[in-house]
């Protein structure tokens, strides 16, 4: 989609939010995709067709990254959540179905946090990590155990090799090695947002425990998760998701690579609308 003005939204702290808001004369329940830390709405293109065929589908691009504003101030899960809230508000959506890819899982934690089930009737998390810092089993991050050694070595080459460091997490999303196209509009697309700004946004993701949030979960909650060379034991992560939340639970394991949407949207569109217009009925 080429953005228009019609595409941005205004928070309330001064921040603009671009989005994109598909099949609205659809009348299936709203589904809305968070994506993960460096992407954009762009990575739900193979999505969009089947997902908003009958329901309405919006995708949002979180502060900092993709089209939004790369604003210096409130870079956080919980007002990256509210920023959502926002726009759900203003455009009278309900009986969404809310789910966050990667550290759009924290984020969605973060929006059932503050604002419980406002607009929802389903919430869920795919390959995601709730808490990367947490020393649990079910934690497949990097950095896990408290590992800031590892934040800031991260950090400092980040910073200081930015499209290095973009095209190598561009290459370890994929389950198979991506072809030069793929590669590179990824490359291109994570490089859109400054390195400061990525890492103070990567530095209260990977500190803020979201795990906690489970406990209160009450409408049903889809976790699913891949086992991957990314995040080895994302699967299992998501399924452990399920067994804390205290509603009902829909857990999926995907297999390939962190970005299983795209890399096999057919599966993916599948399960995540068996979801939405069965299960969360």
């Amino acid at each position: 989609m080429k953005p228009t003005k019609e595409n941005f939204f205004k928070v309330s702290d001064g921040a603009f939010i671009y989005y994109e808001d598909y099949g609205k004369e659809n009348k299936g329940d709203p589904i809305v995709l968070v994506h993960g830390y460096l992407c954009s709405t762009k990575f739900f293109q193979k999505n969009i067709e089947a997902l908003s065929a009958n329901n309405r589908l919006i995708l949002v691009d979180l502060r900092g990254h993709g089209y939004s504003s790369k604003a210096p101030w409130n870079l956080t899960m919980a007002r990256c959540a509210q920023d959502i809230k926002e726009l759900l508000d203003a455009l009278n959506i309900e009986n969404a179905v809310l789910i966050g890819w990667s550290m759009g899982g924290s984020v969605v934690m973060a929006y059932y946090d503050q604002f419980g089930s406002a607009h929802l009737k389903g919430i869920g998390t795919l390959d995601s990590c709730i808490y990367p810092f947490s020393d649990a089993d079910w934690n497949p991050h990097a950095v896990r155990d408290y590992n800031m050694e590892k934040v800031c070595n991260t950090i400092e080459y980040g910073t200081y090799h930015h499209e290095e460091y973009c095209r190598g997490f561009a290459k370890a999303v994929f389950g198979t090695a991506p072809s030069k196209e793929d590669e590179d509009w990824v490359t291109a697309e994570m490089m859109k947002i400054p390195a400061w700004i990525a890492f103070a946004l990567y530095c209260d993701f990977v500190v803020s425990d979201y795990s906690v949030v489970l406990d209160k979960i009450t409408i049903p909650f889809f976790g699913a998760g891949v086992n991957s060379n990314l995040i080895p034991i994302g699967a299992d992560a998501a399924k452990y998701y399920t067994t804390r939340v205290a509603g009902p639970s829909y857990f999926h394991e995907f297999y390939g690579g962190h970005m299983t949407f795209y890399e096999d949207p057919e599966s993916f569109n599948e399960v995540l609308l068996d979801f939405v217009n069965n299960f969360a009925k």
